[in-house]
């Protein structure tokens, strides 16, 4: 193992203290863990959130030992790799997921702290951020960025037509631009609730964007397709009244692709009944379910063409960010507080008032620090 500066045997970060705890989080005292044989250990400058660390803590439903330190996105500088790491090492400027079955790298600035955050990834989830993008944007990238790749990138043909429900969402705004910016897709339709949201997928790429709340959307998209509907949709909104509507726009022999648990289990506690399937059926479209978190619940999920999948993800989120096809757009900064993590997480979970992502600074020095920025 190879290590640089003098690392910390734990540090105070932000998380859960027992099990499905839920919100508001607090700060945890967590250990510092040195890298294993393909593993990463990063000193962290820039965070953002997701809708994943609400539920993680609402559920645990990883099996996690409390305590639980959050803060899966990360940007940063490496500090320590593993024997088997090669092509990222100690003093390199990367951006990364932390490994979802280990702790994230947000510090309770504000609890006394102040502490340096540190969180483990995997080799193949970490990728060596260009020096054009700063510390913030690239760390609002992995996770979200990841979810639409998984979802897109495979699935869009040049001149395709797709539905991306939410398009001002984290992962919304992210999927409008790689459909219409990156794998050439040909008609980009979106939707949103507020002003701010559906001019946030216009300006992401989509073509056609729809107010959910007053349009009926599957009669507009028919108008737009001849009545035939869209060649693919990509639903990240986690709604089982929005799954039944997204289902009724795609085309015969089409593909519906859902992030997450999917139909009927939107809530992950109960299972209910979904008319999706059958609609999907009578179609003959195909269901197409994307959910990252099983790469690391059922780990012979995690083949070696899976990590290279993904570690082509990350090195294209870095490179398409760097050539402004795919950007993140920022709706909010904040510190890495309890706090301000707890509000923000709160604000995704209520479903508003965030439009693109929450950007977290978790080490002002070493954000403001222009020689690390390299």
């Amino acid at each position: 193992m190879k290590q640089a500066e003098t690392i910390p045997e734990t540090f105070l970060g932000v998380g859960y203290t027992r099990d499905r705890a839920g919100l508001p989080l607090e700060a945890v005292r967590v250990p510092v863990r040195q890298p294993a044989n393909d593993q990463v250990l990063i000193r962290v400058a820039a965070s953002s959130l997701n809708p994943l660390e609400y539920k993680l803590a609402d559920l645990n439903f990883m099996g996690r030992t409390p305590p639980v330190a959050l803060g899966l996105d990360l940007a940063g500088v490496v500090v320590a790799v593993g024997p088997a790491v090669s092509g990222v090492a100690v003093g390199d400027v990367v951006a990364a997921m932390a490994d979802l079955n280990g702790d994230g790298g947000w510090v309770a600035t504000g609890a006394g702290g102040g502490d340096v955050g540190y969180a483990l990834t995997q080799r193949f989830l970490t990728a060596r951020k260009p020096p054009s993008l700063g510390f913030r944007d690239a760390a609002a990238l992995p996770m979200a960025f990841l979810s639409a790749f998984a979802g897109l990138y495979r699935a869009v043909q040049a001149g395709d037509s797709i539905y991306v429900p939410g398009g001002g969402g984290g992962v919304g705004h992210l999927a409008v631009q790689m459909a219409a910016r990156a794998l050439g897709a040909g008609l980009v339709i979106s939707s949103g609730s507020t002003p701010q949201s559906i001019a946030l997928a216009r300006q992401s790429g989509a073509h056609h964007v729809f107010d959910y709340k007053r349009d009926d959307i599957p009669a507009e998209i028919a108008q737009l397709t001849d009545d035939q509907g869209v060649d693919l949709v990509f639903d990240a909104t986690y709604s089982e009244h929005g799954f039944v509507e997204t289902a009724r726009t795609v085309r015969r022999g089409g593909s519906w692709i859902v992030l997450g648990v999917g139909p009927g289990r939107t809530t992950r506690l109960v299972e209910t009944q979904s008319p999706v399937d059958a609609m999907l059926a009578e179609r003959g479209a195909k269901r197409v379910d994307v959910n990252l978190l099983r790469y690391f619940s059922e780990p012979a999920t995690l083949d070696s063409e899976a990590r290279a999948f993904l570690q082509r993800g990350m090195a294209l989120a870095m490179e398409w960010a760097t050539q402004g096809l795919v950007v993140p757009h920022i709706g909010r900064t904040i510190d890495s507080t309890v706090e301000a993590i707890s509000a923000g997480l709160q604000s995704l979970k209520a479903g508003h008032g965030v439009v693109g992502k929450v950007a977290v600074i978790v080490d002002h020095d070493l954000v403001r620090d222009t020689s690390s920025d390299r």
